[in-house]
């Protein structure tokens, strides 16, 4: 624990390693997204590739610093993961990939690319956390909770949707 403090009650209050790691994670990004070029080029990219072929950039740089990036977050989370559970297991996060893809739809990010932001993915993040969080203290069944995280990715995607053909009618 980070920045560890004792209250006079003898209470343990600090900064975790994972939420330290989340927290550096998402500073490195929002710097690399808002604050680098390179960070605008892979908007322009994931927005319109032709679009982004034309003005010069240079694609391949691109996508490899965009994998790259990619897999370093991968390589933290997974180090993040063995911490916290004390072991290596290459299966043990198996089955979140559908509450990632709601987290970041919530967050209001397209599935067909160009579109998101940092602090909208983080507040997506929180909110299906407190979803979870609140299924899990009304005992609902995990099976009941993927169904729910469906249903949250299906209203995510259709008012989506929607606000694009309000905008493109308008």
């Amino acid at each position: 624990m980070f920045f560890k403090q004792i209250t006079a009650e003898g209470v343990e209050f600090g900064l975790s390693f994972q939420a330290l790691m989340a927290i550096l994670a998402v500073i490195l990004t929002g710097l690399i997204t808002n604050k680098l070029t390179i960070g605008r080029k892979i908007y322009a990219l994931g927005g319109n590739p032709d679009a982004t072929s034309r003005i010069g950039f240079n694609l391949l740089f691109l996508h490899l610093f965009a994998y790259g990036y990619m897999g370093f977050m991968a390589g933290l989370a997974g180090i993040v993961q063995s911490y916290t559970v004390q072991s290596v297991a290459p299966d043990s996060l198996l089955g979140y990939e559908l509450t990632v893809l709601a987290a970041v739809v919530l967050g209001g990010a397209s599935l067909s690319g160009g579109r998101g932001t940092l602090l909208g993915t983080v507040m997506g993040v929180m909110l299906l956390a407190i979803i979870q969080n609140g299924l899990n203290l009304m005992n609902v069944s995990s099976y009941w909770q993927t169904i729910i995280t469906g249903i949250i990715i299906i209203l995510s995607i259709s008012a989506t949707a929607l606000s694009q053909r309000k905008k493109q009618g308008a």
